[in-house]
């Protein structure tokens, strides 16, 4: 599936434009899940004085993509007021243009941007499935059966899981006892 991210709007310009014709609006956030677990959902509420308008929700998994190794609260937090804000009908004059650009760039992040090739669909590259061994190995395992044979977005997610994994694992503390 191909776009062009420069279609979508912002979650920031959308906001801006709704905050500039509709005095008084206030955008308020609520985390519904643990502070500090891996996935993330947030609800946003638009309200016009005190009117409800809309709700969205977002749902982010930590380490998933570049931004959600660092931001992934902060990440859902935006998508979950894009969410809202296109809900409340500040999402362009068509559905083609409903999600935000943020929206469409997670998408893209799961789907690898995978587009075919002469050849079929992209495989991972060596950098990928290097990565791939250095974890399974981290975590005492082996790499995927299949690894060659991985298109790069499969390889993506392999890698993100596997963080996930070993991010657990570490937590967890899972060392022999004396």
């Amino acid at each position: 599936m191909a776009f062009d991210l420069s279609n979508y709007e912002p979650v920031a310009v959308r906001l801006a434009k709704w905050l500039e014709t509709h005095p008084g609006t206030r955008v308020l956030t609520e985390m519904l899940t643990a502070p500090g677990a891996d996935v993330c959902v947030i609800k946003a509420s638009i309200w016009v004085a005190d009117e409800l308008v809309a709700t969205g929700h977002a749902e982010e998994v930590r380490g998933a993509g570049n931004v959600n190794r660092t931001s992934h609260v902060e990440n859902c937090e935006t998508s979950a007021i894009g969410r809202a804000l296109a809900n409340a009908g500040a999402s362009g004059g068509s559905l083609e243009s409903r999600p935000s650009r943020e929206e469409m760039a997670k998408v893209n992040r799961y789907s690898g941007g995978d587009q075919p090739t002469q050849n079929g669909p992209r495989l991972a590259t060596d950098k990928q499935k290097n990565m791939i061994r250095a974890l399974a190995k981290s975590v005492g395992g082996l790499p995927p059966s299949n690894l060659d044979s991985l298109t790069s977005s499969q390889a993506s997610r392999v890698i993100d899981d596997m963080k996930i994994q070993s991010a657990k694992r570490d937590a967890a503390g899972d060392e022999e006892p004396f």
